[in-house]
């Protein structure tokens, strides 16, 4: 009995600890970026501004995230971003309801999903080859139903409504808010997000204790899908455009976001808060590249040993689990 509450304490302090070091090192970033910015990092307006730009990112990282809790991966959801978005675009120049063509292009993004579950789990795949697979073919489609052409037309009430201001907040950040708060719940507080930690834990066990990994796991990539097509229709009322190449490499983004913030590549730890502080730390690095005027090359720089770092940390945390 006191080899458990050692063994639940030690499990209870990881967690604690994998949430405090990103947080700890935001706050660093911010505080040495506002002295070497003179006050202009943590200026109202350009934190607001910085998190507007990032909402297609912390959404696909949220979608990532469930995903990587229960051990798996997807690689595709930059080409899928971009179907749903230039999918969106199509129907509303063709007159279809903006509602609509709304609902429409996030079922796009839960068609992809629903296919990389399936696929992974019916043919027992791995699910960075069968996502692999679903970024070139979405990225293809995506090209061919567009001409390689942006997608553009009045979509300038898009924007009045992505951004129209709620209690001082524009609507994207409301969005977000409300999305990170209902898979937080989930994740926290139901017994859907316990069987989720379960699966990368040990999919074999939890199994064996009553867990339907395979539904499990394709309603993952569903949600992960509805998901990555809000992310796409933000990202085109934000620009009241949608380009077919739109979101190349925000997959490789949205993982290190989510390892960054503490989550583990072999599944059954992370969290939404823990990866929302790991969207912040890339957008406070490459915001702060550009008020410095240095090239966004180098927050790229920083960010890959970064990836590094907290994947040995997390090694180490779970060291010092074992050995106690």
């Amino acid at each position: 009995m006191a080899a458990k509450k050692s063994i639940a304490s030690m499990s209870t302090l990881q967690r604690c600890l994998q949430t405090i070091a990103p947080l700890t090192l935001l706050v660093i970033l911010l505080l040495v970026l506002h002295w070497q910015t003179e006050g202009k990092m943590i200026a109202s307006g350009n934190l607001r501004n910085v998190v507007v730009r990032n909402i297609p990112l912390a959404l696909i990282a949220i979608g990532e995230t469930v995903v990587i809790i229960a051990g798996h991966i997807d690689l595709g959801v930059g080409s899928v971003m971009a179907l749903a978005a230039v999918s969106g675009g199509l129907l509303v120049n063709r007159g279809v309801p903006f509602p609509a063509a709304v609902a429409i292009a996030v079922a796009v993004g839960v068609g992809c999903g629903m296919i990389n579950g399936l696929v992974t789990t019916k043919a027992k795949m791995p699910s960075f080859v069968v996502t692999l697979a679903m970024m070139g073919l979405a990225r293809g489609v995506a090209l061919v139903i567009t001409d390689a052409q942006t997608v553009s037309g009045e979509f300038g009430f898009m924007g009045d409504i992505i951004n129209n201001r709620v209690l001082g907040l524009p609507t994207g950040i409301w969005l977000l808010l409300a999305v990170a708060a209902l898979v937080h719940t989930a994740l926290a507080y139901t017994v859907f997000g316990r069987g989720i930690y379960a699966l990368g834990a040990n999919t074999q066990a939890a199994h064996l204790s009553g867990i339907r990994t395979d539904r499990t796991l394709t309603w993952l990539f569903v949600i992960e899908g509805a998901l990555v097509g809000l992310a796409g229709l933000v990202n085109m009322m934000q620009n009241a455009s949608a380009e077919p190449t739109m979101a190349g490499g925000i997959e490789l983004d949205a993982i290190a976001a989510v390892v960054i913030g503490g989550a583990s590549l072999s599944g059954g730890q992370g969290s939404v808060g823990g990866t929302l502080v790991g969207v912040a730390i890339m957008a406070v690095l490459i915001n702060g590249c550009n008020l410095l005027d240095v090239p966004n090359q180098w927050s790229k720089v920083i960010i890959a040993p970064l990836i590094v770092i907290a994947v040995l940390y997390d090694r180490w945390l779970k060291s010092k689990t074992r050995a106690a």
